[in-house]
C-alpha cells in the first residue's frame, strides 16, 4: 500500500516553505520534488515494422496514471545508430523471434524496468484456431525470454488498438507495465525521501519543516513503497492487503516477525519502514488521528 503521489501539493508546498527558510536546501528540495514528480516514461522500442506504434497506441489507450508513452526510433537501421533505450519502463516488441540485433539492443536492460511484447501473435503457427494460435505464441513468448532474458508476453497489436483486449492480451502486458511503472514510482521515491532526510540533516534552518513533513502519513506511505524494493522475497509471502484496521494490524504483526530474520540492517530498516506504514493504516481505518 501507497501514495503514487506523496501527497501532490504538500510536496509543492514542502519545497516552498524549505525555501524560505534556507535558499540553497530549497532549490535542493524543489529539484527532487520535480525528478518526483515528472510523467514515468514508458518507451517503446524494436527492430522496423513489428508494431512499436501500435504497442505505443495500446498502452497509451489503457490509461496507466501518472505516465508518458514514447515510441523510439527502429533498432538496426542501416547507417543510423541505434536508439538510446532510457525510458523508465522499456517495452521491446518483437515478430517471431529474438534476433540478434535484439539481443544486442537489451543487453544492459534491467528485467525490473523492461520487458518483451511478443506481437502478431496470431500468425505463429500453423492452426488459425483462436486457442491454438494463443498456446502457440504463449509457448514462443517462453521462448523468447529465455533467447533475450527478459520477461516475454504475446500480444495482437491489432486488436488491442480495435478495444478487444478480451482477445489480445493487452490486459496482460498492461498488467506488466504498470507493474514496473509502480517500481519506478518507488525507487523515485526513495531518492526523494533520501534528499529529504539529508537536507533535513544539513539545514538547521527547515529542519522541523522537513522532518514535520517526513513524520506525516504520506511520507510514511512513499518509504514504505521504496522499502518494498529491497524485500521482494517477503512480498511474496506477506499478508493480503487489509481492509480494516484489524487487518491493518495482523498485517503490522507480521513484519514484526519479519525483523530479527533480515540478515542486513538495510533490509531491517525497510521492514521498520513497512511496518510503521501499516500501524498508520491501521489508525486511518479505525478513525482514530495519526501523527
Amino acid at each position: 500500500m501507497g501514495t503514487a503521489d506523496a501527497g501532490g501539493g504538500k510536496l509543492t508546498d514542502l519545497a516552498a516553505e524549505v525555501a524560505a527558510l534556507d535558499e540553497a536546501a530549497g532549490d535542493r528540495v524543489r529539484a527532487a520534488v520535480a525528478a518526483f514528480g515528472a510523467p514515468i516514461r514508458i518507451q517503446t522500442a524494436g527492430r522496423a515494422g513489428v508494431g512499436r506504434s501500435t504497442v505505443a497506441a495500446a498502452l497509451t489507450a489503457g490509461g496507466i496514471d501518472g505516465t508518458v508513452v514514447e515510441e523510439a526510433d527502429a533498432v538496426d537501421v542501416p547507417g543510423a545508430p541505434d536508439p538510446v533505450l532510457d525510458g523508465d519502463v522499456v517495452v521491446y516488441v518483437l515478430v517471431e523471434a529474438v534476433r540478434d540485433a535484439d539481443r544486442d539492443a537489451v543487453r544492459n536492460l534491467d528485467p525490473a524496468r523492461a520487458l518483451f511484447v511478443l506481437n502478431k501473435a496470431d500468425t505463429l503457427g500453423a492452426s488459425r484456431v483462436p486457442a491454438d494460435a494463443w498456446a502457440t505464441a504463449t509457448a514462443r513468448a517462453a521462448e523468447c525470454s529465455d533467447e533475450g532474458g527478459l520477461p516475454a508476453l504475446p500480444l495482437i497489436g491489432t486488436l488491442a488498438t480495435a478495444g478487444t483486449s478480451s482477445q489480445s492480451g493487452i490486459g496482460a502486458v498492461s498488467a506488466a507495465v504498470a507493474d514496473r511503472v509502480a517500481r519506478s514510482r518507488a525507487h523515485r521515491g526513495e531518492i526523494l525521501m533520501n534528499t529529504l532526510r539529508s537536507q533535513a540533516a544539513r539545514s538547521v534552518a527547515s529542519r522541523d519543516v522537513l522532518e514535520r513533513y517526513l513524520a506525516c502519513d504520506d511520507a510514511v506511505a512513499l518509504g514504505a513503497a521504496a522499502a518494498r524494493l529491497h524485500l521482494a522475497d517477503c512480498i511474496a509471502d506477506e499478508p493480503e492487503q487489509p481492509r480494516t484496521a484489524a487487518d491493518a494490524g495482523r498485517c503490522a504483526d507480521w513484519w514484526r516477525a519479519q525483523l530479527a530474520r533480515q540478515p542486513t540492517a538495510r533490509r531491517r530498516r525497510a521492514v521498520v519502514d513497512i511496518r510503521r506504514h501499516y500501524v498508520r493504516v491501521g489508525r486511518q481505518l479505525s478513525g482514530s488521528p495519526g501523527t
